[in-house]
């Protein structure tokens, strides 16, 4: 193919950071892997894995620094290719050929940024090892007939399954199949839904024993002028009705035990009115009261996780230096974490909180309506974790898959959007030796999302109109400035790398940063774009965000705090983690259910969960109590002041190489797991008969984990 420059290279430099051991061996290029092997080494990096990479040119050598002059082997070693991969593996490549180093860093540029989903890995993989036959079926009738959905006699009896959705003409984002109060017809669901932003209307998500119900849904659009709905005023009604006899509210009831959760800022609530959105005015919904809980935007949780990025990649180089000194520090790292300003755990706190509200809440017997902004971000979080806690099924493998499958991919996150699976162009950029850059993440913290209208704010509380608008002017004009100044930053950084005498971008167009791709013909599009300066990133670029990720680090906190509850082990949220964006199976590929029917997601992908059926033993908890955790506890709570830093993800889970830690012993996982887990009742000696099968490999990284004092 004419856009790989090279496919092989001999001799090539490796070193993984944190770890100073360098291996020389051959690098290959396919179409959908970067592959190294030396010796017993082989790493393959999937190209949707690269979070961003930087080519770092050798220091200019006077006048004769160009394309033609001649690099010796010593001048060449001081260029390399930096790579950051999202499952924080951080990898340095050098050569003693410039030349071929351009080459790789073009070809694997070109290779990673593609154009459609269609380009990506899981549309070629197919492997005997997966077993679509074992993999769990998500089938939403099934799903809502386990709720008791519709039952005659049954807590669900006031609900109804509707089809309403079938072809995606009530909501693009929204599955097929949805679940209402029986009181609501569908021609009022048409009209609750003009008032929700993206017409995501409140629709059940889960439904408890004891009533309670779960609904989510999307911001109203209320605007400045206070509008409001009175068929989505009827259909809030109706969800709280549902758990009465007669599925009507009584008339002069006047108690506000229901809870609607707004996950956003209060500032960022009442905001989104100057673009036509905002928050539910509660005059207007009966029985209910609202509740903020301060979960920030997309933008700050992808800052968070980039300055987690910087410190944990800068704690491993300083360590590996120590440990060459053999005055290796194990609190380097965690040093330097805690002063990165990440504030990671904070925002994994805040969301256990909510979780917490919803939970409590719900087995208390009141119903929850859960929404953000356009509610497929944090809503999704919120919802599935509630979810866990409140039902054991969800907490087994299956169930799990099930719970994904239903709050994640069929209402709609945008897994292409947040993971980057596409690619982005301004992630791969050219710098010269010795050259300072601005740090990845600074531009992340003036970002607006323009789409849902957040700003973010230093104070989080109510305050009047006036201030709050003043406040989001003022910031909204720091952020334009902010972008204004990183583009001129940012052309004054290359300055350097494009002049009359360097023929670098002549020979390498596709690098220079201001090169806009050509479009491909076979599109349908416009044949040719034209090249011309962009300010700033691009909107996809400022749409990507670890909110799947943070999920995951959720459960694994939840299941660290109750391990005997959990039928699957860490491996099985790691191994989630890497898929989530490794875009080999199609079920983390898409941003929608009408996205995926289009392409015909479903028939021409492999699922993840194929892999889990074929060898489930593999994924499951030792520890597990099974029927008996369900028994003694149907319902857990999250201790959102307990939380620890996820070392096993944050340190690289990558099979190729040994295992960043060393395994937790037998006797610290029994030590550990009666400890962290306050509804154990066993006591170690009875606890230690459900360990002596375990292996070492299925100890591996249980107890190795850092604690950060929130």
């Amino acid at each position: 193919m004419d856009h790989i420059r090279v496919s092989k290279v001999e001799q090539m430099r490796l070193v993984r950071s944190g770890n100073n051991t360098e291996y020389v061996g051959t690098l290959h290029l396919t179409t959908h892997h970067m592959i190294f092997s030396a010796g017993d080494l082989e790493l393959w990096i999937p190209y949707p894995m690269i979070h961003s990479a930087v080519l770092v040119r050798p220091p200019r050598r006077g006048s004769d620094d160009n394309m033609q002059a001649v690099y010796t082997e010593e001048r060449a070693l001081e260029g390399s290719i930096r790579i950051r991969c999202h499952h924080f593996l951080f990898v340095t490549l050098r050569c003693t050929d410039i030349r071929r180093l351009y080459d790789v860093f073009a070809t694997v540029k070109h290779l990673a940024c593609v154009g459609s989903l269609e380009q990506l890995y899981a549309f070629d993989y197919r492997s005997d090892t997966a077993d679509d036959a074992k993999a769990v079926e998500y089938d939403a009738h099934a799903e809502f007939r386990r709720m008791g959905v519709g039952v005659a006699g049954g807590v669900g009896q006031h609900w109804r399954v509707s089809e309403i959705n079938r072809e995606f003409q009530l909501c693009a984002t929204y599955p097929p199949v949805l679940a209402v109060p029986a009181r609501i017809s569908d021609t009022t669901l048409t009209y609750a839904a003009r008032y929700r932003s993206k017409a995501r209307l409140p629709v059940l998500s889960y439904l408890h024993p004891n009533g309670a119900s779960m609904t989510r849904s999307s911001q109203p659009m209320v605007g400045l002028k206070q509008a409001r709905s009175v068929q989505d005023e009827k259909l809030v009604e109706a969800i709280v009705a549902t758990s009465e006899p007669t599925g009507m509210v009584p008339r002069f009831r006047n108690e506000r035990n229901n809870i609607i959760i707004d996950a956003r800022p209060t500032t960022n609530a009442v905001v989104n009115r100057a673009i036509g959105a905002g928050s539910e005015n509660m005059d207007h919904y009966r029985q209910c009261r609202k509740v903020y809980l301060g979960i920030d935007n997309i933008h700050v949780m992808r800052d968070a996780l980039n300055r987690l990025a910087d410190a944990a990649v800068d704690a491993a180089d300083v360590s590996a230096t120590a440990s060459d000194l053999g005055n290796a520090e194990p609190a380097g790292m965690m040093a330097r974490i805690q002063s990165s300003r990440s504030s990671w755990l904070s925002h994994l706190q805040n969301i256990l909180v909510g979780v917490k509200t919803i939970v409590e809440a719900i087995d208390a017997g009141h119903h929850v309506l859960v929404h953000c902004s356009d509610g497929w971000d944090r809503t999704a979080q919120l919802t599935s974790l509630a979810q866990l806690c409140l039902d054991p099924y969800y907490r087994t493998i299956e169930g799990f898959a099930v719970l994904v499958e239903k709050e994640w991919v069929s209402f709609g996150h945008q897994f292409t959007l947040r993971n980057g699976h596409l690619g982005h162009p301004d992630r791969f950029t050219v710098v010269r030796a010795g050259r300072k850059r601005v740090p990845e993440h600074s531009e992340d913290i003036e970002d607006i999302d323009r789409d849902v209208g957040e700003t973010e704010s230093a104070d989080d509380g109510p305050q009047t109109g006036s201030s709050i608008f003043g406040r989001f002017a003022t910031r909204a004009f720091r952020g334009v400035q902010s972008r204004i100044s990183s583009a001129i930053q940012t052309a004054s950084d290359n300055l350097d790398d494009i002049d009359y005498t360097d023929t670098f971008f002549a020979e390498y167009p596709e690098l220079h940063p201001d090169y806009v791709r050509p479009v491909d013909p076979s599109t349908g599009t416009s044949a040719q774009q034209k090249r011309g300066f962009r300010l700033g990133r691009t909107k996809h670029d400022r749409e990507t965000s670890p909110v799947f990720q943070q999920f995951l680090d959720c459960v694994y906190q939840l299941w660290v705090q109750h391990p005997t509850m959990f039928e699957f082990n860490e491996r099985f949220l790691l191994d989630l983690f890497y898929h989530g964006h490794a875009a080999q199976f199609g079920t983390f590929l898409g941003n929608n259910m009408q996205e995926r029917t289009a392409i015909q997601m479903q028939e021409r992908t492999q699922r993840v969960w194929s892999v889990v059926g074929h060898d489930p033993q593999l994924y499951r908890n030792a520890v597990y109590l099974g029927d008996e955790a369900k028994r003694e506890q149907r319902v857990i709570l999250p201790e959102p002041r307990f939380v620890q830093y996820w070392s096993a993800m944050f340190s690289c889970h990558d099979p190729a190489f040994a295992k960043c830690t060393e395994p937790a012993t037998r006797d610290e996982l029994i030590v550990e797991t009666a400890s962290n887990d306050p509804t154990v009742r066993t006591d170690p000696d009875e606890l230690a008969v459900k360990t002596t099968n375990l292996t070492d490999s299925d100890l591996a990284l249980s107890s190795n984990v850092w604690s950060l004092d929130a």
